[in-house]
């Protein structure tokens, strides 16, 4: 192999990352900002909300330290959604 190939294929490999790696964190941010904008939507905190309390109204079904363990989760995710 030529070094005349090898050092085009490396410039051309080098040049392809870093464009690569800008589009893509521009995307990564975009679906970033997109994905919190739902996750701090109204109708998602409204979500979150009726399945924290389904799953505490339900979690007396279940064997005392998983019913527990459902209270404890459920009572965060309520409090992170706040």
């Amino acid at each position: 192999m030529k070094i005349k190939t090898v050092l085009v294929a490396a410039l051309a490999g080098g040049a392809g990352y870093v464009l690569g790696t800008r589009a893509g964190r521009a995307k990564f941010e975009q679906i970033k900002t997109r994905a919190d904008e739902v996750i701090h939507s109204p109708q998602a905190q409204e979500a979150v909300a009726k399945v924290a309390d389904l799953a505490k109204k339900n979690a007396d079904k279940l064997p005392n330290p998983l019913a527990d363990a459902v209270n404890s989760v459920a009572d965060s995710v309520q409090q992170k959604s706040e």
